[in-house]
């Protein structure tokens, strides 16, 4: 039974996001943690201090998070839902939460935000560093996006070196959990880079991939944000997958990330290498 931890900063762009997490867990028959982590304010003076205690900080944030457990219950009646509040950075306390728990989840999911700056609380560094650095598939919503059933996930990668890095597992998964067809997009362009190497490494990732039966794409372009979104609409994909490391078409600096969610009104799903 796949289990989703779903954060929350109780705005309502991680509310849609959680109840994305809620009914993707309820088709899968699966399990749901609404997770939040709080940090208390210090007020700026000649002896700064917290504007609270932490105990009044986590009772406050333990009503807020009994509200919405009764409301998602409500919703999603026979779905496993619970709560954690947690004390800290949110990506530093579900990272505690998971290795102390010992807890493997499929996903984590973030509500992300579509703004040009960076006042929403799920844009810039807090969802940059959970697609970066959690040990598990971490998934990132959209605004407002509503869940429907994943017919098509859309692996994106650059084929030479992915095998050294390429988190099979993870991504065989969500296939299994999904029952989606995968592609697997390469962009380039006149076919620079292309080596016996290249093409050696696109015969060990049909060897890692071929449990899921994946059908390959190349695109020929230079702009290879515009390539991967024309793909996508033209395909009707509705998961665009990820791997945030140096030889991915995604190396998941801030601009190159916010970009893409802008371009990008599916979820994006972020691997981790193996």
């Amino acid at each position: 039974m796949p289990e989703i931890i779903a954060a929350t900063d109780f705005s309502d762009i991680a509310e849609n996001a959680v109840r994305y997490a809620c009914n993707l867990a309820k088709a899968r028959e699966g399990s749901v943690i609404v997770a939040h982590s709080f940090i208390i304010p210090v007020a700026f003076s000649d002896t700064p201090m917290p504007v609270m205690p932490v105990d009044e900080g986590r009772e406050i944030a333990e009503e807020r998070m009994v509200t919405l457990i009764h409301k998602l219950q409500a919703e999603f009646p026979g779905l496993p839902i619970t709560g954690r509040v947690m004390y800290g950075d949110v990506v530093d306390s579900l990272q505690e939460y998971i290795e102390e728990e010992e807890v493997n989840p499929w996903l984590i999911v973030l509500g992300n935000s579509d703004v040009d700056d960076d006042s929403a609380v799920w844009l810039g560094s807090t969802v940059l560093n959970a697609l970066k650095n959690m040990p598990c598939p971490v998934m990132a919503i959209p605004p407002g996006l509503s869940y429907s059933p994943v017919r098509k996930i859309c692996f994106t990668c650059d084929v030479k070196h992915v095998t050294d890095h390429l988190p099979s597992q993870q991504l065989l998964s969500l296939i299994e959990e999904t029952g989606a067809e995968l592609h697997v997009l390469n962009v380039g362009h006149s076919n620079e880079g292309i080596t016996a190497d290249t093409i050696m490494e696109n015969e060990e990732l049909h060897m890692y991939l071929a449990a899921a039966d994946p059908q390959y794409h190349f695109v020929d372009s230079k702009d290879i944000d515009t390539a991967i979104q024309d793909f996508i609409t033209s395909n009707q994909v509705d998961w665009l997958v990820a791997i945030p490391h140096k030889h991915s078409f995604f190396e998941f600096h801030k601009s190159h990330v916010k970009a893409m969610v802008r371009m990008t009104h599916i979820p994006l799903v972020a691997l981790h290498d193996k």
